[in-house]
């Protein structure tokens, strides 16, 4: 008989012999077996093991004369059941008891968990994460060639804001429905977000993916009987090859994208094959930069700048980008596209104000330490940037004599009037000013004593090229000695940008430069790693 306490907490419990065949049933389990119509009671354990799960059963069975537990699937009524079954060996008369505990809402469940992180709710289809580990699984295994395409419908925002979310979702669903016909045995349709869909091609080059995608253009350009007035939609798609066109997930998505847009500035509904060139690389950066905005992906990196006693005394806030598809972007390439698009005013009066919030943190470890921003020319020429950071400053609550505002030779020549007047109000407020890149540009001694500057910056390619060998870097030597020389002449403090030895740091030195950084000295890093080099000179103070 079975103990009452196991009867509570098991479904059932069974004593079965070498054949297991069925010798006894507990109550429980008499009503557990029969309660879905049809079932019965079994004669035979195995006759209700699941077939793909009978040969590991009695394998483990056979395989130890200890107790063991394992899950398996059985069949009641024709009905599969989960089980973890605990079985303890009678090994005096040969026979087993089995201890069963139904375990199919536990795997019903964890299977819903699963579907649900690996795959769209709209849509059914696999989402970004399942596709991407497809994709690592692919490469791992040396699966290759494959290719992707990154599938954008055209036209697919119009309806969606004319007819409202749920037609979208409906076309969303329609296009799936046309596009997973077309899909191989060796294929993968899945849904990154919105209007996006990728199809992985298993096995086939880009040439190969290109000629099969001719049907995905046929099937999306069918009108959508699911909008009002047989909506019509088309599809721009970008095709990148692996290892061709890239070695990761990552990188082969980037490119897909950066080939759908080509197609999309082509005329849209057209298909692309991934082709690495300069102007793909600034289309892709073009229509991540409004995405990166929206997503908060740009921050700010403070670069320390020393006196020459090696005492921290302000840094330099830059600005940095991690796209979710491009990763780490470099500046030379994002800002330019930023000034060219219109979004450096808004991005530029971010930094300032993020970088003035932060430089209130500074204080309170440091009341005299220094800010230097940079100050695009787009920046600077809009009509009412002196006032953009003065309500800045007012916000913050900075000690504006704390901060410098850097902008570059050009920006100074053009529009001189308007500059004098900004740099003029802005002065008055106790800001100060630092030419950046000082000799790289259109140099006129005049607007240096004219203008209210307080220090210029020597760029890096004059501190660079000093600590070369020949008389080219003797001339470079004498260059930074007489920039040194003028700028004091005329009350201005020098700061030399890109020292990374200590060579070039003992000639800086010796030549009167006020302020160094590099990476001799410290490279661009976060708030909070800065904060930690100021706190032992607050100690000491």
């Amino acid at each position: 008989m079975s103990s009452p306490t196991l009867d509570r907490v098991l479904d059932a419990v069974l004593r079965v012999d070498g054949k297991l065949d069925i010798l006894f049933v507990s109550e429980p389990g008499q009503r557990w077996f029969t309660q879905i119509p049809g079932a019965q009671i079994p004669k035979n354990f195995a006759e209700v093991v699941h077939p793909e799960d009978v040969a590991g059963f009695r394998q483990a069975l056979a395989g130890t004369a200890e107790t063991f537990s394992r899950d398996l699937r059985i069949l009641k009524g024709g009905t599969e059941c989960w089980i973890n079954l605990r079985c303890y060996p009678l090994s005096g008369v040969g026979q087993h008891v089995f201890c069963i505990f139904d375990i199919s809402r536990w795997k019903t469940e964890d299977f819903a968990l699963r579907r649900a992180a690996e795959n769209d709710e709209l849509t059914g289809l696999p989402n970004r994460a399942f596709l991407k580990k497809t994709v690592d699984e692919y490469i791992q295994e040396g699966k290759g060639p494959f290719s992707i395409a990154l599938l954008d419908l055209d036209g697919f925002k119009k309806v969606n804001d004319t007819y409202g979310h749920a037609m979208g979702d409906a076309v969303l669903v329609e296009t799936t429905k046309r596009l997973v016909k077309l899909i191989g045995p060796g294929d993968m349709m899945a849904r990154l977000g919105g209007d996006e869909f990728v199809l992985l091609y298993g096995g086939k080059n880009a040439e190969a993916a290109k000629l099969a995608l001719k049907n995905v253009l046929l099937a999306v350009a069918r009108p959508y009987d699911t909008a009002p007035h047989n909506a019509y939609l088309g599809v721009s798609i970008g095709v990148a090859e692996y290892p061709l066109h890239g070695e990761d997930y990552s990188t082969l998505l980037k490119n897909a994208d950066t080939a759908m847009y080509f197609s999309k500035n082509a005329g849209k509904n057209r298909v692309t094959v991934f082709a690495a060139t300069e102007a793909n690389v600034d289309f892709s950066i073009r229509a991540a930069i409004h995405n990166g905005i929206q997503e908060g992906e740009f921050y700010m990196e403070y670069q320390p700048q020393y006196d020459m006693q090696n005492n921290l005394v302000g840094a330099e806030a830059l600005m940095r980008w991690v796209n979710r598809d491009l990763g780490r972007v470099n500046p030379d390439q994002f800002i330019p596209i930023v000034e060219d698009s219109g979004l450096m005013p808004f991005l530029g009066k971010w930094a300032l104000r993020y970088s003035c919030y932060q430089l209130k943190k500074f204080h309170a470890l440091d009341p005299d330490f220094v800010m230097s921003v940079n100050v695009s020319p787009v920046q600077f020429g809009s009509d009412n940037f002196d006032e953009q950071v003065l309500e800045v400053i007012r916000e913050s609550g900075i000690d504006p004599s704390r901060l410098v505002l850097e902008i570059t030779e050009s920006t100074l020549m053009s529009s001189q009037q308007k500059t004098e007047r900004a740099l003029a109000r802005l002065r008055e407020h106790g800001i100060r000013f630092s030419i950046d890149d000082f000799g790289t540009g259109f140099s006129s001694l005049s607007y240096l004593t004219r203008l209210p500057v307080s220090s210029i910056k020597i760029d890096k390619a004059f501190v660079t090229a000093m600590g070369e060998d020949g008389s080219e870097a003797i001339s470079d030597r004498k260059l930074i000695t007489a920039m040194i020389n003028l700028a004091h002449s005329i009350d201005l403090k020098v700061v030399a940008e890109g020292v990374e030895t200590n060579a070039q740091f003992a000639f800086l030195k010796a030549a009167g430069c006020n302020l160094v950084q590099g990476y001799l000295t410290g490279r661009p890093q976060s708030a909070e790693a800065l904060s930690r080099l100021l706190q032992p000179q607050a100690a000491v103070a």
